[in-house]
């Protein structure tokens, strides 16, 4: 008889200072592990992400939606870390914290004298862990910026759209998130070096680096080549007729993935199209193979075509509305969705261990609802 674990990140002290997207999913991750989050927001706004519309109604008015979303089950406390007296107390928070994580520009944390050198000298087994635009250093480093900029210098921007129209801006925030993976990699992997070393250290995520792993194929090919295919034109982003979307024939749209030859050829079945096979990848006819492709999966509704894919393993799925995705019954099977304790509709972190629910399903917190000095006794306490 085997036992369940415990989560992974059971009795790992998490202090985040960072606000917004990138910083928010990186410690909810953490969270959905087990970790215990404590939130360190300002006795002002707190997190910009609080006042931010839309609005859920909440017993304590109306609160962020994006914030609910990120901030499920941590606690936050209210320091004023301009002061002397929230600097003291958030250096006692650390002395027995595993991990901060922080989003602010270069040098912010150096001003208020809690650097990362400052925080290690004080618990030297501590891994903390800068989120930023650019990284610590570099001739970017402390210009402004969102995720638009950060996919626009490293080349994602200009590979989204058609080929004949401007880059298109992507409907997620690919720099946030992928920043926000990064940074938790980077703090798992510091986490399994102290336990290996004992000692900490400083964990340095740029969230443009992180965003241009998403173009490491293409990059790849110029760099081989010296050519680019250019947007819309790349395999992998509308360049080639078996990986494209179309619209079927109620006006909704339809994904098509047969990159592999076995794929093809079962699509070109389903068409009822076999000469197609042999031009898969033939680079002239692309233009026309789109087109006639396009002609063929206008004569079926889009979930026909679905349902008459999947009969055959063809990977032709419906684009589905954000509306749609609740119903989806692979993310209800899997219970991607979650009710947290404060019944708000919340999706649950894709990292799964051994199949355990996620750990944070806790309601969001209020702005400084847990005493510094409580949580700073109990962490000793658990020392």
């Amino acid at each position: 008889m085997t036992t369940r674990p415990l989560y992974p990140l059971a009795g790992v002290r998490i202090l985040d200072l960072t606000r917004l997207l990138p910083g928010g999913f990186c410690t909810l991750m953490l969270a959905d592990l087990g970790a215990d989050v404590v939130k360190v927001e300002d006795p002002g706004p707190g997190d910009y992400g609080r006042s931010m519309p839309p609005f859920l109604d909440t017993p304590d008015g109306p609160l962020g939606a994006m914030f609910a979303a990120l901030n499920r089950g941590k606690r936050s406390v209210a320091l004023d870390l301009k002061s002397a007296a929230g600097r003291a107390q958030f250096l006692q928070l650390v002395v027995s914290a595993d991990v901060v994580v922080e989003g602010f520009r270069p040098g912010v944390m150096t001003r208020l004298g809690l650097d990362a050198d400052s925080l290690l000298a004080v618990n030297p087994r501590l891994v903390y862990c800068a989120l930023t635009g650019y990284g610590q250093d570099g001739p970017r480093a402390l210009a402004a910026g969102h995720d638009i900029n950060y996919i626009g210098v490293t080349g994602v921007l200009d590979g989204i759209g058609a080929s004949d129209g401007p880059p298109a801006i992507p409907g997620a925030q690919a720099a946030d998130l992928s920043g926000a993976y990064a940074a938790a990699v980077g703090i798992l992997a510091a986490l399994l070096r102290r336990e290996r070393a004992g000692v900490g250290g400083v964990v340095d995520t740029s969230m443009a680096e992180a965003v241009f792993a998403l173009v490491s194929l293409p990059w790849a090919e110029w760099a081989a080549t010296g050519a680019a295919a250019g947007r819309g034109a790349h395999l992998l982003s509308g360049g080639w007729a078996c990986y494209n979307v179309y619209r079927a024939g109620d006006g909704r749209h339809v994904a098509l993935g047969c990159l592999e030859p076995k794929f093809w050829v079962a699509f070109c079945q389903l068409v009822e199209h076999p000469e197609w096979v042999a031009a898969q990848f033939d680079t002239p006819r692309q233009p026309g193979l789109r087109a006639a492709v396009a002609e063929a999966l206008a004569a079926r509704p889009a979930d026909e075509w679905a349902r008459l894919a999947e009969a055959l393993d063809v990977p032709l799925t419906r684009v589905n509305r954000l509306a749609e995705v609740a119903s989806e019954p692979q993310f209800t099977a899997r219970e991607v969705l979650l009710r947290t304790a404060g019944g708000a509709l919340a999706a649950r972190t894709p990292i799964r261990v051994d199949n355990l629910a996620a750990a944070a399903t806790g309601a969001p917190p209020r702005q400084g609802e847990t005493q510094a000095v409580d949580v700073i006794a109990a962490w000793a306490k658990e020392t």
